[in-house]
């Protein structure tokens, strides 16, 4: 069909909208089942003795990482001081640290000032490299969690980009049939034909008429609009979430999940945040949680053998 298209359409910039997190601390080359590194809940009621005894091989059976606890009080509980003026990216933070208390029935994140606190999230301005080119990372060592400026600044607009090209497509996908039809259908009335020399500039400008005369089209420019000038932010405030949770995983320690679904996986996210009716719906990302029942028995144990570590 050579129907008009709106001129907000754009094709989508290099940068995938896959998340790629990678942390600071070191993990092993994944080989085992997903279903080998879910904890079973007789692990999860083992003695604090249990645990300090057998703590080197459950944290190798289940992927832990205790050198990476260093932002945990002795009760296991971690207290966040959100270093950002970004409004969106407080959000994110308060978002992810509500993934997790959620799923784990407590407040393990809860958010601290400058001077009272176990680790700090900010923002780094180091640009990426060959060597390194992680949207973010938890570092022990200094006790931070950090996003990448680099990658948060472009996330928006791939993520509006995304956004756009869907609500296109669903457009198009729904109406381009009926556009291509009537258009004709005017054209031949007036004894136009495709053998014209002018037929294609004429059958565009029809075809564009009638697209805009439709009352869907009306409500896609207006949701187009409302993307570049809200829900494209409000898609990276989710995005980051999840990537600030999986962050906020490796601080339990947690090193990286061989299960795709899980949020501890390498490679983290959901591609519902370029999706306009999930990041707008009620549904959609306002009611998801990213942390699966492996996350949470993993974090768990994690956290259980911590505290009796700390005893």
């Amino acid at each position: 069909m050579n129907a008009h298209h709106m001129k907000r359409r754009v094709q989508l910039t290099a940068i995938a909208a896959t998340l790629l997190v990678a942390p600071i601390v070191s993990t092993s080359t994944v080989t085992a089942q997903a279903a080998s590194v879910k904890p079973s809940s007789s692990v999860l009621k083992k003695s604090n003795s249990y645990y300090r005894k057998h703590a080197k091989q459950l944290g190798k059976k289940y992927k832990l990482a205790y050198n990476a606890q260093t932002g945990l009080k002795k009760n296991g509980k971690a207290v966040v001081y959100v270093n950002t003026k970004d409004p969106n990216l407080k959000k994110s933070v308060k978002l992810a640290m509500d993934y997790w208390n959620h799923k784990l029935g407590k407040k393990t994140f809860t958010q601290g000032t400058k001077k009272s606190h176990t680790l700090t999230f900010s923002v780094s301005n180091a640009k990426p490299s060959k060597n390194d080119n992680s949207d973010a990372w938890w570092t022990p060592s200094t006790k931070q969690v950090q996003v990448r400026k680099y990658y948060y600044d472009a996330a928006k607009q791939d993520i509006g980009v995304a956004m756009t090209n869907g609500l296109n497509d669903s457009f198009y996908h729904q109406f381009a049939g009926t556009i291509e039809a009537q258009a004709k259908a005017e054209l031949a009335a007036k004894g136009i034909t495709s053998s014209d020399k002018n037929y294609s500039a004429q059958f565009n400008e029809t075809a564009q008429k009638i697209e805009e005369s439709l009352p869907e089209y009306a409500t896609l420019k207006s949701r187009v609009a409302a993307v570049e000038k809200s829900v494209a932010a409000q898609g990276r405030m989710y995005e980051y979430a999840g990537t600030i949770a999986h962050e906020f995983g490796h601080v339990m320690g947690l090193n990286h999940s061989p299960n795709k679904s899980d949020l501890m996986y390498f490679e983290s996210g959901t591609n519902k945040v370029n999706s306009y009716s999930q990041v707008t719906s009620s549904k959609g990302l306002k009611v998801y949680n990213p942390v699966t029942s492996t996350d949470k028995a993993r974090a768990q144990l994690a956290l259980k053998i911590y505290i009796a570590q700390h005893k």
